[in-house]
C-alpha cells in the first residue's frame, strides 16, 4: 500500500513540497500571492494566511502541525488539525474543508461544507470525506480552481486577483 500523503514527514520535505505545489499555481496564473506564515511552538507549528487567487478568491488557511520527531534541524511532523476556507472577496464562502469540529453520524471530523457563494447558504449537509480522503492544501486550491472555472461568467471581477496583506500589515494596492 502506497504511503499515505497525510503521514509523517520531514518539514524540510513538507516545505519543498509546499513551494512546489504553490509554483504550480502561481505558475499557471491562478494563484497570485499568498501571506502564509509559520508559527514554530513547542512540538508544534502552525500555518496560517490567506491566498489570493484570481476572481477576488480568497483561501483562508489555519492548520496545525504537530512534531512527531522532534530535531533541532530538521524535525519529522504531521498535519493535526487544518482549516482551508474559500470565499470570494467581498461576498461569501463557497467552500470549506476542515477537521476542527465533528458532525453528528460522521465517523470522524473530517468533513466539507459547500455554500452559495451570494448568499453564504448551506447548499447540503456537511459531506463526510474521512481520514483518507481529506485533501492536501494542493487538492483544495485545484478544488476552488475548478470552481473558479465553473463560476467565471458570474463573478463580478473574474480577472482580478483578491488584495491581501502580510498578515498584521494593511494591504496596500
Amino acid at each position: 500500500m502506497p504511503p499515505s500523503r497525510h503521514g509523517p514527514n520531514r518539514l524540510i520535505d513538507y516545505l519543498a513540497t509546499h513551494d512546489t505545489v504553490m509554483g504550480k499555481f502561481v505558475g499557471n496564473g491562478f494563484v497570485c500571492q499568498d501571506s502564509l506564515e509559520l508559527q514554530f511552538m513547542p512540538m508544534a507549528i502552525r500555518m496560517r494566511g490567506e491566498i489570493s487567487c484570481l476572481g477576488d478568491v480568497v483561501i483562508a488557511v489555519n492548520k496545525t502541525l504537530k512534531v512527531v520527531e522532534p530535531s533541532d534541524y530538521d524535525p519529522v511532523v504531521q498535519t493535526l488539525v487544518y482549516s482551508y476556507n474559500a470565499s470570494v472577496r467581498g461576498f461569501c464562502n463557497f467552500l470549506r474543508h476542515d477537521n476542527v469540529h465533528s458532525h453528528p453520524g460522521h465517523p470522524d471530523a473530517h468533513h466539507r461544507h459547500e455554500y452559495d457563494w451570494r448568499t453564504n447558504q448551506e447548499l447540503c449537509p456537511p459531506i463526510w470525506c474521512g481520514e483518507e480522503k481529506w485533501p492536501t492544501l494542493g487538492r483544495f486550491i485545484e478544488m476552488a480552481q475548478g470552481w473558479y472555472w465553473e463560476h467565471h461568467a458570474e463573478l463580478p471581477e473574474p480577472d482580478r486577483c483578491a488584495l491581501i496583506g502580510v498578515r498584521g500589515a494593511s494591504p496596500t494596492a
